[in-house]
């Protein structure tokens, strides 16, 4: 009869003993967790990010990694009087605290003009043409008029001397020049002089003609 609840006071024990063991891995990972996130977000550990703007990208990579920062380019920009691969805007701004490792993204200014697609204007008004190109960066545009049977239509579009392509890329704002037509195409058969109709007997002559002296009479003077 005793062994019963001896039975019973060991089981009791051992169930007072698993809970005991459940808080106490309960409560060492808690403080484990605790530890690894404090190492994990370095806290307390705080940088202040510096003023990189007007540096050069390598400059300003050498400053950020003396304070245990990493810098990215993200976006470049093309001026033509900027200086190639300073930097005019980061993210964070300066000023701001973040924690050491973080990467600082940066725009600088690009070494080479960003290409641009021209499209193809031939048969496009003059107009057209120059509001479209203007739409996409082109503002320097001269006009070459030229003979042709229509006029104000675009014939071709010319960079450098030669045409372009349709679609074809070249450095964005670079001036172009739009071969137009005039609408006063040559006479084929360079036919210049007027048609005078004289006063005396009604014949036309050409005005390349008219001023032209009089042939000699071939009649025999033997006659008179």
């Amino acid at each position: 009869m005793s062994a019963k609840p001896t039975a019973k006071k060991n089981r009791s024990n051992s169930i007072f003993f698993n809970l005991v063991a459940i808080c106490v891995v309960a409560i060492l990972l808690l403080l484990v967790t605790n530890l690894f996130l404090n190492i994990y977000t370095r806290h307390g550990q705080n940088v202040v990010v510096p003023q990189l703007q007007g540096f050069q990208e390598e400059e300003a990579a050498a400053i950020l990694r003396s304070k245990g920062l990493h810098i990215r380019v993200v976006d470049s920009i093309y001026k033509k009087d900027a200086v190639p691969g300073s930097i005019i805007d980061q993210t964070p701004k300066p000023n701001n605290k973040v924690k050491e490792g973080r990467e600082i993204y940066v725009t600088i200014y690009s070494r080479n003009p960003q290409q641009v697609s021209v499209p193809g204007l031939v048969d496009f008004s003059s107009r057209q043409a120059i509001a479209l190109l203007n739409s996409i960066g082109f503002t320097q545009i001269a006009i070459e008029e030229v003979p042709a049977q229509y006029s104000g239509l675009v014939i071709s579009v010319e960079y450098r001397g030669r045409k372009l392509l349709p679609d074809e890329q070249i450095p964005a704002g670079s001036p172009l020049k739009l071969v137009v037509g005039s609408g006063m195409a040559k006479d084929s058969l360079n036919m210049s002089g007027e048609i005078v109709v004289p006063p005396a007997n009604g014949e036309a002559v050409t005005g390349s003609t008219q001023n032209k002296p009089a042939q000699p009479s071939r009649m025999d003077e033997s006659f008179f």
